[in-house]
């Protein structure tokens, strides 16, 4: 119980600070956070531990947790690295999927298909669907390190436009993109896969 609670709150957080709702070099409230959350502290500061790892979170020692500053030049910068990674991680996808890795592609993009209508003003859908795409790519990749550096890379990245203000484009004109990238990796189309990411 307590992981999911754990799990909950990193969720919530991290969509917040990802959506600039908490803004660069803010006080994480602790005491507001956990009646807002209903959780105890023990949640809180796992979940705040592992934003802390992605380098959403700044330690102020004894005086609790700062939302990490975002200065342009470090978010374009993050920009730039998870833009090549995913490229390359598609295309070890394209070399490496298996079955269950297709089977996923189609569940994904059915289970899109169905919600679509009912979240297209869902912001916190939209930002979970398109992590979910580039997850299961990561994980066709057959790459464990994948997955793991482009989750800190995709809160990064995200969070350097709402920073920026500038607007996140939505599930419905990524369906395309996310059809590109998934027949690339369906045909085992490496070039293609990494030049369909890179368009994504």
């Amino acid at each position: 119980m307590s992981d999911r609670k754990s799990d909950h709150a990193y969720t919530e957080l991290r969509r917040r600070i990802m959506t600039a709702e908490l803004p660069p070099n803010s006080l994480i409230d602790e005491k507001a956070l956990l009646e807002d959350l209903g959780i105890g502290r023990t949640p809180l500061r796992e979940a705040v531990l592992r934003l802390e790892q992605e380098g959403l979170v700044t330690s102020l020692g004894r005086r609790g947790y700062l939302v990490a500053d975002a200065s342009p030049a470090d978010l374009m910068r993050g920009y730039e690295l998870r833009r090549e990674l995913e490229c390359f991680t598609a295309g070890l996808a394209a070399e490496r999927r298996t079955q269950e890795d297709l089977d996923r592609f189609e569940a994904f993009l059915a289970g899109v298909d169905a919600e679509l209508d009912a979240n297209n003003d869902n912001i916190a859908w939209q930002l979970a669907k398109d992590e979910e795409f580039h997850h299961i790519i990561a994980r066709a990749s057959d790459n464990r390190f994948a997955e793991q550096y482009l989750n800190f890379l995709f809160g990064l990245s995200v969070r350097s436009l709402y920073v920026a203000k500038v607007p996140i484009t939505m599930v419905r004109d990524e369906l395309d993109s996310y059809r590109s990238v998934l027949t690339a990796i369906r045909m085992r189309d490496v070039a293609a896969a990494r030049a369909a990411m890179g368009t994504h």
